[in-house]
């Protein structure tokens, strides 16, 4: 291990300040803080770039540190706050401190009781009395907490009352890699958790045990392998779960199948993602402001792959500490993410633009320089079909849940349901470029990517499916080979899931059901009058949960999407006018293909802007959930919750449309000013600003010094060629694209990871609520594999017995 870090680069010393970019504040509260997570990019001099992600948990202050801090809070209490404040205060925590052990108590007596006896009846109406009292004097303490201790016995969970933050993270070269770096990372802080992320099965010789931290990162760092093609697909395991790395194939737009672009497209109507748009082709220096970090990378990694075919080649700082403010006064172009909550945020005085990624808001100092009308209103149309969830589905903007904290809800849910998929999608790039904008939007059929309710869920059941024996019958025959294209069926549940081994492994993994069970039903999100233990669903109303938010970035539903209106059909019950003209309804859509560069017309290619829809609302029988219309349905024990795997006993909501997805060497000289006089006269004037930006030029220059035959540049020409294509009727008259269509390279073979999953022995390391300030060495074993290699045993080779060594003389073994 030693010799392997020494090829490493060396680690930066400026990473904790990106790590923590508003510093390591300490925070008093009676509840363990929420996880959150956010990624981060570093320059270096050379302007090679380093990712970052990490994930940061809270831990108890120590002992004496929380003492001195707490003499300092008492003498702030006494300079600032009257002597009544300070008494109701300091009963109010006693009497809470007397009413929680009082229900815990009760709580201990609840299953020795008969269920449905007279005494079990009165002890629940007490235990309900006791919770009324509780969360009176809540509420009653909140405006006056800060004058009582910073620990109430029976209201603060930990040991002080005060929290640090300690932050886990992966550092590398790859930005596509960076959601399989975080969904890594959530799993293996699962067990430093203690049990609060809800559903997680239980340690097991069965289900698989949690290894030490160290384990992982032996397995990650030195025992894997790193994709770097799409030959290969690299798979880790994290105890049952599956993770798996892969890159995109030289046919397919860089960064296509691990870029997160809803998170953008959620917190930004579609006119202002346009703004935002021609500010990064115009250079400007754009500023990326929000109240959670991990948006700010995502809002700035999305804004930087929307330019393709052009790179951004201004300064990119998704995440500026606030050590480092005054960058933005910098006199170059640049991407800057900020906090809202920096103290001595310092805006430039001219010359920026200002995005509020919380509110929906730009602001700027000056206009940016805006697209051709034409190309600029046909982009609007297109991404009104394209992500329709503000205005026909109700979803409000502002940052999606997983960009606010680790896990939504308690719950392992991933945004990134690829990296758990063994089967990679199949590329739809060939088939979007050489569609028409005239039928952009009709219903094509897309693979089947099921949305990640729960991660150790979809393992098990992945498991199950693999496991499988194969049917003999050809009617099994067919329904297995048909299985991957038809919609998900419901699983019957694993009996993984229910049976394991009455011998605990350890202490915190024996109650770990329990505890979920109880943090459940006693929890507020299933609180509501409707939906209790088994309606899981009805937890995600209100907290717009992440589940299914990739899903609302492409027409999904077939149902629905059949009333989305093509930009050549005229709208329903529209009277004509002399900007809309109608035809006839029973005729064939035209299929003359849009000229980009061409006026606009009134032709059947025009691109008219999309109508507002009303947005809609949740009401008694309908629930809208992340664009998802959700119908109230009756009593239902036959159905199991996606969630949680349990029968649901109560009235429950459900997706109409769930389960029918849709898919949706040689150098050249390029004149530029004979290209600017081949250009309409309208667009002559933008195509001068471009001129002038340094990613344009870098963009001619890229295609001036490379083959035409490498991939990078291929790929775009054939994207412009399968443009042309649309309008070439003979077969004979159009260009050859099968670069885009070609497979042969699609093939993510796996290579698995050797599973950390025994235990040296004499290793007795509690991992439940383990965290490690630092690695320990000790655990840090010999890694089996070096990149996937096997390595030799340094044994020493045996020599043949000879008689010094038997202590015998060379006399009397002659004889």
């Amino acid at each position: 291990m030693v010799d392997e870090s020494k090829r490493r680069n060396p680690f930066p010393d400026y990473v904790p300040m990106f790590a923590f970019p508003n510093d390591v504040n300490v925070v008093s509260s009676d509840e363990r803080p929420r996880s959150s997570w956010h990624g981060f990019a570093m320059t270096a001099g050379d302007n090679s770039k380093l990712y970052g992600v990490c994930v940061t948990l809270w831990v108890p202050l120590n002992q004496a540190a929380s003492e001195n801090l707490e003499q300092q809070c008492e003498e702030w209490r006494k300079a600032n706050m009257s002597d009544e404040e300070r008494e109701l205060a300091s009963s109010l925590g006693e009497r809470l401190s007397a009413e929680r052990a009082k229900l815990s108590r009760l709580l201990a007596e609840l299953p020795t009781m008969q269920s449905g006896s007279e005494d079990r009846e009165k002890l629940e109406d007490e235990i309900s009395t006791v919770e009324e009292k509780i969360g009176l004097m809540t509420d009653l303490l909140r405006p006056v907490r800060h004058g009582a201790a910073s620990k109430i016995d029976g209201l603060t969970e930990g040991d002080t009352g005060f929290w640090i933050p300690r932050a886990y993270g992966i550092l590398g070269r790859d930005e596509t890699l960076m959601p399989f770096w975080k969904e890594w990372l959530k799993a293996t802080i699962t067990p430093m958790t203690n049990g609060a992320i809800l559903r997680v099965p239980a340690s097991s010789p069965k289900v698989g045990i949690w290894q030490p931290l160290e384990r992982y990162v032996v397995n990650l760092c030195v025992e894997a392998l790193s994709p770097i093609t799409s030959v290969t697909q690299v798979e880790i395991g994290v105890r049952e779960l599956r993770l798996y790395a892969r890159k995109e194939a030289i046919n397919e737009i860089p960064g296509s199948r691990n870029v997160d672009l809803y998170a953008l497209f959620r917190c930004l109507t579609i006119p202002n993602i346009i703004t935002l748009f021609e500010y990064a082709l115009s250079e400007s220096r754009i500023i990326l402001l929000s109240s959670h970090t991990a948006m700010l990378h995502l809002a700035c990694s999305a804004l930087t792959n929307l330019l393709y075919p052009l790179k951004w080649a201004g300064v990119m700082i998704p995440v500026l500490p606030a050590r480092l403010i005054q960058a933005l006064e910098a006199p170059c172009p640049y991407i800057a993410g900020v906090e809202r909550r920096y103290e001595k945020l310092e805006l430039p005085d001219d010359d920026f633009c200002l995005v509020d990624l919380d509110e929906d808001i730009i602001e700027s100092t000056g206009p940016p320089t805006t697209l051709p009308r034409p190309q600029r209103r046909k982009l609007q149309s297109l991404l009104q079909i394209a992500a329709p969830h503000h205005n026909r589905f109700g979803v409000p903007t502002g940052p999606p849940p997983y960009a606010i904290e680790t896990f939504p809800c308690d719950a392992f849910s991933s945004e990134n349901p690829q990296v758990f998929a063994s089967n990679p999608t199949p590329s739809t790039l060939a088939n979007y470029v050489s569609e028409s904008s005239t039928t952009f939007g009709d219903a094509t059929r897309q693979p089947n990517m099921s949305t990640i309710f729960n991660a150790f869920l979809q393992s098990r059941a992945d498991y199950a499916k693999s496991s499988d024996r194969p049917s003999t019958s050809s009617t099994g025959t067919a329904h297995s080979q048909s299985s991957g294209q038809s919609p998900p069926s419901p699983v019957a549940p694993s009996p993984l899931s229910s049976n394991f081994p009455n011998t605990p492994v350890s202490r915190n993994d024996s109650g770990l059901s329990m505890q979920a069970t109880l943090r459940e039903k006693r929890s507020g999100h299933f609180a509501d009058g409707l939906a209790r233990r088994n309606s899981a669903v009805h937890s995600l109303f209100n907290a717009r949960n992440p589940l299914q938010d990739k899903s609302n970035s492409q027409p999904n539903y077939v149902d629905r999407m059949s009333t989305v209106r093509r930009p050549s059909a005229p709208m329903i019950g529209h009277h004509p006018s002399g900007s809309t003209s109608t035809v006839n309804n029973g005729s064939t859509p035209s299929t003359y293909a849009p000229s980009v560069y061409a006026q606009s017309t009134l032709a059947a290619s025009t691109i008219m802007p999309q109508m507002m829809v009303q947005p809609v609302r949740d009401n008694e029988m309908t629930k809208w959930v992340e664009g998802h219309c959700l119908n109230r349905r009756s009593k239902d024990s036959k159905s199991i919750c996606a969630i949680c795997e349990e029968r649901i006993e109560d009235e429950s909501f459900k997706c109409n449309a769930s389960g029918e997805r849709r898919k949706a060497g040689l150098i050249y000289h390029f004149n530029m000013d004979q290209f600017l006089k081949s250009v309409p006269h309208g667009d002559s004037e933008y195509m001068n600003m471009l001129r002038q930006t340094q990613a344009f030029n870098e963009f001619i220059h890229e295609r001036e010094s490379t083959r035409a035959e490498d991939p990078s540049i291929k790929l775009f020409d054939e994207i412009i060629l399968s443009k042309r294509n649309r309008g070439r009727t003979s077969l004979f008259s159009r260009s050859n694209t099968s670069f885009l269509s070609d497979t042969s390279d699609h093939l993510w073979r796996n290579a698995s990871a050797t599973q950390p999953n025994g235990r040296v022995p004499g290793d007795r390391v509690p991992v439940s609520g383990r965290t490690p300030a630092s690695l320990d060495p000790t655990l840090m074993s010999e890694p089996r594999a070096i990149q996937g290699a096997p390595r030799l045993q340094q044994a020493r080779t045996k020599r043949k017995p000879v008689a010094s060594m038997l202590g015998l003389s060379s006399q009397s073994a002659d004889q």
